[in-house]
């Protein structure tokens, strides 16, 4: 019998986690479509846009290194830096919302009805930041299992959240759905970590002043082209809603979420296997050719999988699955999907510029991707299709690009290796 290596190991077992946790809410979506109207889907997107934003540098970037230290001490005074900067960054943006909720509504033309739920972003933020970090703990730990259980309890309340206020027709339900999530991900990832080896002992003003120095590069050189990175996902959605309408963006959520599922089922699980593994191999000065091209040839299937299925199937298949009226994001897809596969590709080997402390080109690369974007803003004539087609080729080139930027650090660490 053929023996799984431990990145094998480790891999799957984030992917089920990842698979079974957005299981839930995608098997939800037919009647959720069904019991929220196509406006409460694009009001939900712009929120959850400008949260992916926002909460990407809550914690400056800082939880990226937790995975990094050879010491646990090192590390619990990282994650215990991270608690207090994403605390600081939630309060501030509550003031900001205090005094400026109106303004920001009207500037992102945000539905007004939906304009208090604007306030559950500090809260969702700060509770998304914590469980970032801790995941990254459980990561360190190789707790793979308890990393993906808790993105399984998150999706669950998310889900029955939504599904039981979408019944009982009450407003603003996936907004709250969202909100309890977070908070049960939260008392979850709580207590796995300090069942893997977590403790306050070992922390100290004097060793979180230290690794705050020790790892400054992070929010140095990452944590502004990370954000800006992520403005440029969300930006095209706020351009739209601005543009032309936020049913639109709810017909493009739907699609964005459907060619979203090998990005988030396994993309993502990949890169944080891929981010240990990696780690200790370069520690070890060991190749890792062998898991890279494994890697790259599942990816591959996958994408070439979902092209033809997408291409071929998507219209008819959104018409039955969510309702005749969303045969419109089945249309939109068909689009879409090209930029979807080449972010799933590059998505899945991110942790490559961090592992071999190569911030400051990803950096870069960000700051590009993010000023290509904001060009969209100006093609503001244009039909949605076009406006969609030049999206896509932006992001088909950038993400290219991002791809050879990976293979060229890989290519030279494995030559390094063989000149030693």
């Amino acid at each position: 019998m053929l023996k799984l290596s431990e990145l094998s190991k480790n891999t799957l077992t984030l992917v089920i986690g990842a698979i079974i946790a957005q299981v839930i809410p995608f098997a939800l979506h037919p009647f959720l479509r069904r019991m929220y109207s196509v406006e409460d889907f694009g009001s939900m997107t712009i929120f959850l846009n400008l949260f992916a934003v926002l909460s990407i540098i809550s914690a400056l970037r800082y939880e990226a290194a937790i995975v990094l230290p050879k010491r646990n001490n090192e590390s619990a005074n990282i994650v215990t830096l991270t608690f207090v900067i994403n605390l600081i960054f939630s309060l501030l943006l509550l003031f900001c919302l205090i005094f400026f909720k109106n303004t920001i509504a009207i500037f992102l033309n945000f539905p007004t009805k939906y304009i208090n739920f604007l306030f559950f972003l500090p809260a969702g933020i700060l509770m998304f930041g914590i469980c970032q970090s801790i995941n990254n703990w459980l990561i360190r730990h190789k707790a793979f299992k308890s990393s993906s259980g808790n993105k399984i309890v998150r999706r669950l309340t998310e889900g029955v959240t939504q599904t039981v206020l979408g019944i009982l027709k009450i407003p603003g339900g996936l907004f709250i759905g969202d909100l309890l999530g977070h908070f049960a991900n939260t008392i979850a990832g709580l207590r796995q970590l300090f069942r893997n080896q977590f403790s306050f002992k070992n922390v100290s003003h004097r060793k979180i002043a230290f690794v705050q120095k020790r790892y400054i590069e992070y929010p140095k050189y990452n944590a502004i082209p990370t954000l800006l990175s992520s403005a440029a996902n969300a930006l095209p959605f706020l351009f739209i809603n601005k543009i032309y309408s936020t049913e639109v963006v709810g017909f493009l959520d739907l699609s964005k979420l459907v060619l979203s599922i090998p990005l988030i089922f396994i993309s993502s699980a990949i890169s944080q296997v891929l981010y240990q593994q990696i780690t200790q191999k370069k520690h070890q000065k060991l190749s890792v050719k062998k898991d890279i091209l494994t890697i790259v040839y599942v990816l591959l299937a996958i994408v070439a999988i979902e092209i033809i299925v997408v291409m071929f199937f998507a219209p008819n298949l959104f018409a039955f699955v969510f309702g005749d009226q969303y045969e419109l994001s089945g249309n939109f897809s068909q689009i879409l999907v090209f930029s979807f596969v080449f972010n799933f590709i590059g998505s899945a080997f991110s942790s490559v510029f961090m592992t071999f402390e190569k911030i400051k080109i990803n950096s870069i690369w960000q700051v590009i991707y993010f000023s290509s974007i904001c060009l969209l803003y100006f093609f503001n004539n244009l039909s949605i299709y076009n406006f969609l087609i030049l999206y896509v080729t932006i992001e088909v080139v950038m993400h290219f690009s991002y791809c050879v930027l990976i293979w060229r650090i890989l290519n030279d660490y494995e030559k390094g290796l063989n000149r030693v």
